[in-house]
């Protein structure tokens, strides 16, 4: 058997597997196939009414009983069974709260009337959702193997000539990114569709230079320049900190540093990278905050500040790693050609190597203040949440995102207010996309087609 039919037998045993993996991962757990016992046999009990809110009553209160019976008859240590139970019941209630939020949201959107009726119906229906949602990326990742498997079986089995099958890889390869750009197409219209029709009600002057944002008073105002300044101020100052931090790591790795040395920081910072958003939030409300807050004298930790320092702590490796990738791609005989000419190694980093990289590290540049003005999470737990102008950098904001992410969860569905979180949506979207626009022409700018272009 050759290397492609092993490729391919190996592919469609990884597809069976992921398959299988899924079908374990969508049967009820111990919790679930109680729950459900306890729904069906719920049908046959006369409720005081039918409404979600006293099913869940019901289930919640009936599966307790049925664990709590479970643990008091199994053979086991006190403790052990005392245990199971505190998992279990804590599995109950984030079912529960699961539950509760779905029942918000439909309510939000007008369709409350179906929670009033059939409760036992919707709980039902949840709980099979819940548990085929768990094996959703199980079944797609198998799709993806069975998929190439097959076609690489089918592309052999048909021995088609080297440019044919060269030409439908294309195809597919194609195919693929179109559907790609199709839905990122289709995630732009439905921002535009659901954030245009704010302007019926506020101009666009007042909606982008208003300085008041409370879009839940009885004579509601959609002002979000105090928003703007917001992100546009932590962008800034945590470039003003990110920037020459990447930069100079990127130099000292590319330029100075010994191999070892590189080999060892440079996987460390990539590293650091794939830290979770919240991770870094909560460190910055923990720790940072509380310094800021007893170091200044200020009133709060949670500022314009402590935002941009956790903001720059994310943009550095990315902007450090394309950085480095960009100088340690300069030919060798550029910096040859510089030391024989007598310059110094720091003349040579500085004349030479920094220019031929330029495109490189303003690439890195931009998808790293790209990243800060997008970011969500971390601003949303420590930039303070006050949607007002700051008058220095120890007062907090409320940055466009943080207001999206904190205010859509409670904004009636069609509403104004709905409309115009979908309309800072589009204002962060153009942003980003300036962004993108200026980190692409400078990459062509001064792009390098080879040594002799300098």
């Amino acid at each position: 058997m050759d290397r492609t039919n092993i490729y391919i037998v190996a592919g469609l045993l990884v597809a069976a597997f992921l398959a299988f993996w899924g079908h374990e991962k969508a049967q009820p757990d111990s919790v679930e196939r109680v729950f459900a016992q306890q729904i069906e046999m719920g049908r046959g009990r006369a409720l005081p009414d039918d409404s979600m809110a006293t099913a869940l009553k019901e289930m919640e209160r009936y599966v307790t009983f049925a664990f709590t019976e479970e643990m008091d008859t199994r053979m086991g240590g006190a403790d052990q069974n005392q245990a199971a139970l505190n998992d279990a019941l804590q599995e109950l209630s984030n079912i529960s709260k699961d539950i509760t939020e779905r029942g918000a949201k439909l309510r939000r959107q007008g369709k409350g009337a179906q929670l009033m009726q059939g409760g036992l119906d919707f709980l039902d229906r949840f709980l099979q959702e819940r548990m085929e949602s768990r094996a959703t990326l199980w079944y797609v990742f198998a799709g993806i193997f069975a998929f190439f498997s097959v076609l690489t079986g089918t592309l052999r089995a048909l021995r088609l000539q080297r440019r044919t099958r060269d030409k439908l890889i294309q195809g597919v390869f194609f195919a693929t990114a179109l559907t790609s750009i199709i839905i990122l197409g289709l995630i732009m219209v439905f921002l535009f569709i659901e954030g245009l029709p704010i302007f019926k009600h506020v101009g666009i002057s007042d909606f982008l230079f208003g300085l008041g944002w409370y879009p839940t008073d009885d004579d509601p105002e959609f002002g979000i320049f105090p928003l703007i300044i917001g992100s546009l101020s932590v962008t800034v100052l945590s470039s003003a900190i990110a920037i020459p931090l990447g930069v100079m790591t990127a130099l000292y790795l590319a330029e100075i540093a010994s191999l070892r040395v590189r080999n060892i920081v440079k996987p460390i910072i990539e590293l650091l990278a794939s830290l979770p958003s919240v991770v870094i939030g909560f460190f910055g409300m923990v720790v940072v905050a509380p310094f800021l807050q007893n170091t200044f004298d200020i009133n709060t930790g949670l500022n314009m500040f402590n935002a941009s320092l956790m903001l720059a702590f994310m943009s550095v490796p990315t902007i450090t790693s394309v950085s480095e990738d960009a100088i340690y791609a300069v030919p060798l005989e550029l910096k040859e050609a510089s030391l024989a000419l007598g310059a110094t190694h720091c003349e040579t980093i500085w004349k030479v190597v920094v220019p031929a990289s330029l495109s490189g590290i303003s690439t890195a540049v931009i998808l790293g203040m790209s990243r800060a003005i997008g970011e969500t999470m971390v601003v949303l737990m420590v930039a303070g949440g006050a949607g007002m102008i700051p008058d220095s950098i120890f007062d907090p904001v409320r940055p466009m995102p943080s207001s999206i992410a904190a205010e859509m969860g409670e904004a009636p569905l069609g509403s104004d207010h709905y409309h115009a979180l979908f309309a800072i949506g589009i204002v962060l979207f153009l942003f980003t996309m300036v962004f993108n626009v200026i980190a692409d022409h400078i990459a062509n700018k001064y792009k390098q087609v080879g040594a002799a272009t300098l």
